[in-house]
């Protein structure tokens, strides 16, 4: 859930008389009746009334501004390990573009090479070809139209047909004058296309691989957030052809997850046209890590409640929730919330893997440190 203060508008020090005030012109501004054509607005009504029922509650208000401000505590604390993280990405990506670009320069050496050997041995009539005679010639292939189907083919073409056109569709084609930005994509969406296509044709007039019936697929890579896969938020993605595509969002997804958009790939002529599939990529989170269908997070806890015990609040995707910490518990405990993770089909979740994490209080106790002292030199109080 995002930050109940800025849901209902009101300060962190704000009164309960205030809070109460902004639930009610919240409220009455997003109640799904004053918005009949907003799609969204049972979700956000929904939201701004369980960020009341959490800003109401003076024990649940407690435990919420203990857990944000440890969490930014945590946060600077990783934001060094992101920079880092973010170089490393820098230099791979300086390092592929590289490698990318002496690829495409191997493939038009070798597409010109084959281009001179084709006009020495044909004459003039070669150089009337077009060039999509030049690509059919060297693929040794033929225009789909020219392959006759069988009795058997031509029988089953309708319930095929039938069959496709009452399946869900993996994607919806938009219109680019009337659609907002599309969702961020990684480097390898926009320059693989071409490499792709540079590559398979070297590899065919190399003879590495025999004549195909079909286009090599289009894979892009489609990068989403945690809250937008719970929201059931579909990403867009430009073709290379400018059309743009909404992606629907599977029941079952994970890191990894593909999506197959039938027909929508690389054109070449005499070949059925490839399919693009789109790889689904969880963005990093602040707070959670990915694990195939489960999320995993820390609970940071202080010494006093590693050694005795006692509850510790978790922020999870839908609100914070207190758990119970057994009494001799290290960095090693774990805990596991079922249903808080990413959608597993058919209505479930994966579960929310909570890892205790054990921190000292933010200034020395000498009383500590005395007993400390006292074991480790063998002496006992």
């Amino acid at each position: 859930m995002r930050d109940p203060y800025s849901i209902l508008g009101v300060n962190k020090d704000a009164g309960q008389q205030e809070i109460k005030a902004a639930w009610r012109a919240t409220a009455k501004a997003l109640h799904p009746d004053q918005n009949p054509d907003d799609p969204r607005a049972v979700n956000r009504f929904t939201e701004a009334g369980r960020a009341y029922d959490l800003l109401k509650d003076p024990d649940k208000r407690r435990l919420f501004d203990e857990a944000r401000a440890r969490a930014t505590t945590r946060g600077n604390k990783e934001a060094t390990f992101m920079e880092q993280r973010a170089e490393r990405a820098r230099a791979e990506a300086e390092a592929k573009a590289a490698a990318q670009a002496r690829a495409q320069a191997e493939a038009r050496a070798a597409a010109a090479a084959a281009a001179v050997s084709a006009r020495a041995s044909g004459g003039e009539t070669a150089g009337k070809e077009s060039a999509e005679d030049v690509v059919s010639k060297i693929f040794g292939t033929r225009k789909t139209s020219e392959k006759a189907e069988s009795p058997a083919q031509q029988a089953q073409r309708p319930q095929a047909e039938a069959a496709r056109a009452n399946a869900q569709p993996a994607y919806e084609e938009l219109d680019p004058a009337s659609t907002e930005k599309p969702s961020e994509t990684s480097a390898e969406q926009r320059t693989s296309p071409a490499l792709e296509l540079m590559s398979y044709l070297l590899k065919r007039l190399t003879r590495q691989i025999p004549p195909p019936d079909k286009v090599p697929d289009l894979i892009v890579d489609v990068a989403v957030s945690i809250e937008d896969i719970l929201n059931r938020l579909n990403p867009a993605i430009t073709l290379p052809d400018g059309k743009l595509l909404s992606i629907t969002l599977p029941e079952s997804i994970k890191d990894g997850t593909e999506v197959r958009i039938e027909g929508y790939g690389h054109r070449l002529q005499g070949l059925k046209r490839g399919d693009v599939v789109a790889r689904i990529k969880v963005k990093p989170h602040r707070w959670y890590r990915t694990d195939e269908h489960d999320l995993r997070t820390f609970a940071d806890i202080d010494i006093d409640k590693a050694v005795l015990g006692g509850e510790a609040t978790v922020e999870t995707i839908d609100g914070p929730i207190a758990i119970t910490i057994p009494a001799w518990s290290g960095s090693q405990y774990t805990t596991r919330i079922a249903g808080r993770g990413l959608p597993k089909g058919a209505g479930s979740r994966g579960d929310l893997v909570v890892e205790a994490r054990v921190m000292l209080w933010d200034r020395p106790d000498q009383k500590l440190v005395d007993l400390m002292q006292s074991l480790r030199n063998g002496l006992y109080l």
